[in-house]
């Protein structure tokens, strides 16, 4: 998924092709621009669909709309500035292989190797609160020689579900546009009797672009889905 971020997407599929060459991909890129653009079909060793959307639609929506094209086994939800290390996908789809996971995560480092924070507990206004004014926070930590854990849920930046679990339980809530999806869709998961498993031991790499992330907008879509999720699943309940 691509709002204006070509050349971020361009060295995801890089990583992909020279940590993948040998598997069997179908890769469905979505760009929310009105400007055409066919660079994505032309140096890669995978078939792609490009969807052009001439309007902005939500994080749950493109993915919805990504996953109407996919014929495969499994369905891969990445963001653009995610880069490949080294292929993940024997060992996520291993875990996979017991019926009650409906979702697995690769742990998240940066470009110095430093552990993201992408598995959390459910959000509370407690939690919340903690979390801005104090940093404290509990965290879901393990050594990388520790084979699973199992969140309440993982950030939307990686997850790989079995495609007929994300059509199970109809995929994202497109009534988010941009916040909670993730969290929206591992309690949704949870409701079903699936768990949401993370594997500290395979790591790809996340360079955000955060820079528009702090403007009035994000900030009002952030706290309207905070209160969507709140409303839907009562944090007494969490």
């Amino acid at each position: 998924m691509s709002h204006e971020q070509d050349e971020l997407v361009m060295e995801l599929l890089r990583s992909v092709a020279l940590c993948c060459r040998d598997r069997n991909l179908h890769v469905t890129v979505t760009r929310n621009t009105s400007s055409p653009s066919d660079i994505f079909l032309k140096h890669f060793p995978f078939s792609i669909t490009v969807l052009q959307n001439s309007s902005p639609r939500g994080f749950g929506a493109n993915h919805n709309q990504a996953f109407a094209h996919c014929k495969e086994e499994y369905f891969c939800v990445v963001n653009p500035d995610i880069v490949l290390k080294t292929d993940p996908f024997d060992s996520l789809i291993s875990c996979l292989s017991n019926q009650k996971i409906g979702l697995v995560a690769p742990a998240l480092v940066d470009s110095e190797g430093k552990l993201q924070d992408s598995a959390r507990l459910f959000p509370t206004p407690g939690r919340i609160f903690r979390r801005v004014f104090s940093g404290a926070e509990k965290k879901y930590t393990a050594p990388s020689s520790v084979q699973a854990i199992f969140p309440d849920w993982v950030a939307g930046m990686f997850m790989l579900f079995p495609a007929h679990v994300y059509r199970e339980i109809n995929g994202f809530d497109e009534q988010y546009f941009m916040y909670c999806e993730d969290a929206d869709i591992c309690m949704r998961l949870a409701e079903q009797g699936y768990r949401t498993q993370f594997v500290p031991q395979v790591q790809a790499i996340h360079n955000p672009r955060r820079a528009s992330h702090g403007t009035i907008r994000h900030m009002s879509w952030h706290v309207l889905s905070l209160l969507r999720f709140f409303c839907r699943y009562p944090f007494y309940r969490l």
